[in-house]
């Protein structure tokens, strides 16, 4: 299986050198892994990796839910699934792998165990159907339900109602490697949440400046494999999620 690990970002090229980190260190294929990140505050030149590349447009779309739909159409013709990669969190090497597992029987993923990053250590979290960002499903999933719906709050919802809607089969990535993959961040430098910024925080953050990028250089501020060493299973919260991504 071919994943597609798509990232939307906005004015946070710190941030946004992590999370390539992330998907280099993957210990999924290479040949059948690919990174898709779409700007659209005109940051960067266009860039490619180690798998990766950036697009960056000097437009801003209308709404995140939109924005997705673009990044998932910039994938190669031969991948099979989507990973949902936000800008600001953190994947641990094995993410891909354990979505892969778990979509090999299910159309779409969603964990019920994730990390969220306290500064200086992880915390289990438990989770039902938020953190979307730790989210997989099959391209032929994603068609048949016509993707995100054009909306800013509650895109990811909304595309979980089209699964549900759809009777689309569910899998937990948690069964087959007890280890979470996924880190939620808060608690970060030099950026800016949209749940932060109020109802209207999409369109105060397209007003803050945003100056052009140097090339990015891939690379972790931490190391978060560390953190996940050292973090307890035996503490798990209920969760409860901030919408992060933009």
């Amino acid at each position: 299986m071919k994943i597609a690990a798509i990232c939307c970002t906005y004015k946070r090229p710190t941030l946004l050198a992590e999370a390539i980190e992330c998907f280099v260190r993957q210990d999924y294929p290479a040949e059948l892994r690919e990174l898709i990140v779409l700007d659209d505050a005109g940051q960067y030149g266009n860039q490619r990796g180690e798998g990766w590349r950036v697009v960056s447009l000097p437009l801003r779309f209308r709404t995140l839910g939109e924005k997705r739909n673009a990044s998932a159409a910039l994938v190669s013709a031969d991948v099979d699934a989507y990973c949902v990669w936000d800008d600001d969190d953190i994947y641990l090497p094995w993410h891909l792998s354990a979505a892969a597992t778990a979509l090999a029987a299910a159309d779409y993923t969603i964990p019920t165990v994730i990390y969220s990053d306290k500064r200086n250590r992880l915390e289990r979290k438990g989770n039902q159907y938020l953190f979307h960002g730790a989210w997989a499903f099959r391209r032929e999933a994603f068609d048949r339900v016509c993707g995100y719906p054009f909306m800013q709050s509650g895109q990811d919802q909304g595309l979980l109602r089209r699964f549900k809607d759809a009777k689309l089969r569910r899998a937990d990535p948690i069964q087959h490697d007890p280890r979470p993959s996924y880190v939620y961040r808060w608690y970060t430098a030099h950026s800016h949440h949209i749940s932060a910024l109020g109802k209207d925080g999409y369109e105060r953050l397209g007003r803050i400046a945003a100056g052009r990028a140097a090339t990015i250089t891939p690379r972790w501020s931490q190391d978060w494999l560390a953190l996940h060493a050292a973090a307890s299973p035996a503490q798990t919260e209920e969760s409860h999620e901030h919408s992060s991504a933009q």
